[in-house]
């Protein structure tokens, strides 16, 4: 038995297995699936060539030699197919060549099978078996040549233009992985047979070192360029946010580390955790392509973090559900900004009150000063007529008027109390807490604190039929009515009337708030909910009200709808879910 069959057969599994590596490894893209092949093909040839280093007789050995064509005769158009890959925008003219590539090899494959063109014949030599070739083996080397080299070049000038840094680093390791294979197999498989010269063959042996050698780039660098596909499983552990493919029966089946980091767990731990035990509530259904929410995600030792949480369906291209993609984004400096934000804006609401409310508090701060003195004066009446009997009457008199001059001044007392309390809860950034709340009580409220400002400007109109109840955030639904009313209130002109209307709409409540102001021209009403847009004159807004309002809104399930005329007033809808019984 001649013993250099084991070097093509040992070369041929080798390719074997690192073609299918690259196959598994790099997924659906374009260079990993030529890449892979073109080992693939290196294993075909390897398997054939130590069979025919066996054969007993010539005739069998040209039988194994035709089989081994598929093998190497696709060469060129592969490594034509791999270099294209790597540059999506190369030159037109290496496209164009691309068809005659296959059909040349095409060619030279139906030549090999039926036609002694590729090869006359073998001969025995000390390793096995060499071959003598036909009239179509040096036009069909020719043209592999040609197109694996012209390949290479267009690849090696897009590394080293258009690459980043870390392709860069790469660029010799490309270029011995593509180049290896070219010499090797092309001066002892393929260059001296032409001459006649025949030495051992290493050709499918350099095509073991072109696996290798874009394995170990993938294990040095973490990806290659010739294997890209592999990238994405760089990203996916790079990535900040928690990323996991979900079963359909919600349980993880693969997460990245930031997920891991997220809920302070060892990634190893995560998988086959189902996530209702860290997102509980959460609808894993599959009814939308994309669905998107904000929660609280449970992390170890029972701590809750605000997240935002993406959900897409993942099918196969028959389109069976293979379960979910999960994202999950932190959302802590989100929400603190968004409570910065809507405190400014609550402030910003108190200052447009500010002299409203000065006026509200001084009128009956006077009449509380005025009475106190009138009372005292009455007291120094009785203290000068006690106790004489002719003085009684006149005590009577004096002890009664003085009991209604209390009574007002204790309701003063308690007015200007409520308007403080009012404004300093208003103003307060509160804790977020959703609470099942009765509208007439919000909206009671923000007329009491929106009342300074409307008392000298509007007549408020309330119409209201209904007795249900919502789930709400109290101060930020507070916060989103005031802001109503003080709009509307600056939308009239001089004097007017402001309606407050309360009805329920199915399974949703309705509060509208209409003015019969200046209204709001088209052009500006489909911007009107924008950040820092504004039509009131420089200084005297910020453009932020109704943008916030409108966000408030959405987070409690609901939605802010306008319509408006030019000269007949705006109308704003509020519509929120009504809490369940």
């Amino acid at each position: 038995m001649n013993p250099w069959f084991v070097l093509p057969l040992a070369s041929g599994l080798v390719c074997l297995g690192f073609g299918v590596l690259l196959l598994v490894r790099g997924g659906s893209a374009a260079t990993s699936r030529s890449g892979g092949f073109l080992l693939l093909g290196g294993a075909w040839w390897g398997l054939f060539e130590a069979l025919w280093t066996l054969a007993p007789d010539a005739g069998t050995a040209l039988l194994l030699l035709r089989l081994s064509t598929p093998g190497w005769v696709f060469i060129g158009p592969l490594c034509l197919e791999l270099l294209l890959a790597e540059t999506p925008r190369g030159p037109e003219q290496l496209r164009r060549l691309r068809p005659l590539a296959w059909g040349t090899a095409a060619t030279a494959l139906a030549c090999a099978w039926t036609t002694d063109w590729v090869h006359v014949g073998v001969e025995p030599v000390p390793w096995g078996w060499a071959w003598r070739v036909g009239p179509l083996y040096a036009p069909w080397y020719v043209f592999t040549v040609v197109t694996a080299t012209t390949g290479i070049l267009a690849a090696l000038r897009r590394l080293r233009v258009t690459a980043s840094p870390a392709e860069q680093r790469q660029r010799r390791w490309f270029l011995v992985a593509v180049s290896v294979p070219l010499i090797l197999a092309s001066a002892s498989d393929a260059l001296l047979p032409l001459f006649g010269v025949h030495v051992p063959r290493v050709g499918v042996a350099s095509f073991a070192i072109l696996g290798a050698v874009i394995t170990a780039s993938i294990r040095r660098f973490g990806w290659s360029v010739v294997a890209p596909g592999s990238l994405v499983g760089v990203i996916f552990d790079a990535m900040p946010e928690g990323v996991a493919l979900v079963e359909p029966g919600g349980s993880i089946r693969v997460a990245n580390p930031g997920l891991a980091a997220l809920l302070s767990r060892p990634g190893a731990r995560l998988m086959g955790t189902r996530v209702a035990d860290f997102l509980p509530g959460l609808d894993l259904q599959v009814d939308s392509e994309i669905r998107e929410c904000e929660t609280e995600l449970l992390r170890a030792g029972d701590t809750r973090l605000p997240v935002s949480v993406s959900t897409t369906p993942l099918r196969d291209k028959r389109g069976s559900h293979l379960g979910l993609v999960l994202v999950i984004r932190d959302l802590t400096e989100v929400v603190a900004l968004r409570t910065r934000l809507l405190t400014s804006a609550r402030l910003a609401a108190v200052g447009e009150l500010a002299a409203g409310i000065a006026h509200e508090i001084n009128n009956p701060l006077a009449y509380i000063n005025a009475n106190l003195r009138a009372l005292r004066d009455q007291w120094l009446t009785v203290a000068g007529t006690w106790p004489s009997e002719s003085g009684k009457a006149k005590i009577l008199e004096v002890f009664e008027e003085g009991l209604d001059m209390l009574d007002e001044s204790l309701e003063g007392v308690e007015r200007t109390a409520a308007i403080v309390r009012d404004v300093r809860s208003f103003s307060h950034a509160g804790t977020g807490v959703r609470e099942r709340i009765d509208p007439e009580f919000l909206i009671e409220r923000a007329l009491r604190m929106a009342n300074p400002h409307l008392c000298s400007r509007a007549r408020v109109v309330r119409e209201s039929n209904v007795a249900v109840e919502i789930e709400c955030v109290r101060r930020e639904l507070e916060q989103v009515l005031l802001n109503l009313l003080i709009n509307a209130a600056q939308a009239l002109d001089g004097h007017g009337t402001i309606r407050v209307r309360m009805a329920r709409r199915g399974e949703e409540l309705e509060i509208a708030v209409a003015d019969d102001g200046c209204g709001i021209d088209p052009d500006a009403l489909d911007r009107i909910f924008d950040p820092f847009f504004t039509t009131k004159p420089v200084g005297e807004g910020t453009g932020l009200g109704l943008s916030i309002s409108h966000e408030i809104v959405r987070r409690h399930g609901g939605r802010l709808e306008v319509s408006s005329e030019r000269g007949r007033g705006s109308e704003f809808r509020l519509l929120l879910p009504v809490a369940a019984d």
